[in-house]
C-alpha cells in the first residue's frame, strides 16, 4: 500500500481509539505527578473516562486542566477558566474527546452531572466552550498529539 493511498474505515477507528488510550493514560499520568489519585473507567462508562477518586481533589483536578489548557492555548480574557463557578458533584469524573467537539456531544457531558472537566487532542467549538463555562466544567483543548503519543510523520 503506497503512503499516500486512503486508510481504511477501521484504521481510522484504531487510530482514533489509539489517541484516547494514550490521552487517557497522559491526563492519569499528571493527575499522579500531583498526588491525586484517579483510575481509568472500563465499559464506555457514561459518566466520563477518569474517575477521581478522592472528592475532596476536585477543585485540584480543575485547576490542572485548567493550568494543561493554558499551557498549549493562547490566553483569552474573554473565556478566563479561573473565574468559573465549578460544578460540583459527589462522582468528579474526566472526559476525554479525540475530535472537535460540538453541539450533541457538548449537551451529552453537560447531561451526566458527573464530568467536571474536558480534555480534548482538539478544538471545542466555541459555544460548546460557553456551555461548559455556564456548566461548571473547566476544560483543555488542542494538546499536541506529540505530548502523548509517538506521531510518525
Amino acid at each position: 500500500m503506497a503512503d499516500d493511498a486512503p486508510i481504511t474505515d477501521e484504521d481510522r477507528l484504531i487510530y482514533q481509539l489509539t489517541i484516547h488510550r494514550d490521552l487517557v493514560g497522559w491526563v492519569i499520568r499528571k493527575l499522579s505527578q500531583a498526588m491525586i489519585p484517579s483510575q481509568r473507567t472500563t465499559g464506555n462508562d457514561p459518566k466520563g473516562d477518569i474517575a477521581i477518586l478522592n472528592l475532596n481533589d476536585t477543585l485540584r483536578v480543575q485547576e490542572i486542566i485548567c493550568n494543561i489548557h493554558s499551557q498549549y492555548n493562547t490566553p483569552n480574557p474573554n473565556q478566563s477558566q479561573l473565574t468559573l463557578n465549578r460544578r460540583t458533584t459527589n462522582q468528579p469524573y474526566i472526559e476525554i474527546k479525540t475530535t472537535y467537539l460540538s453541539g450533541k456531544e457538548i449537551a451529552e457531558i453537560i447531561e451526566t452531572g458527573t464530568v467536571i472537566a474536558v480534555v480534548s487532542a482538539n478544538k471545542i467549538s466555541g459555544p460548546g466552550k460557553a456551555k461548559f463555562f455556564q456548566a461548571g466544567i473547566v476544560y483543555a483543548e488542542n494538546i499536541p498529539l506529540s505530548e502523548f503519543m509517538d506521531v510518525k510523520s
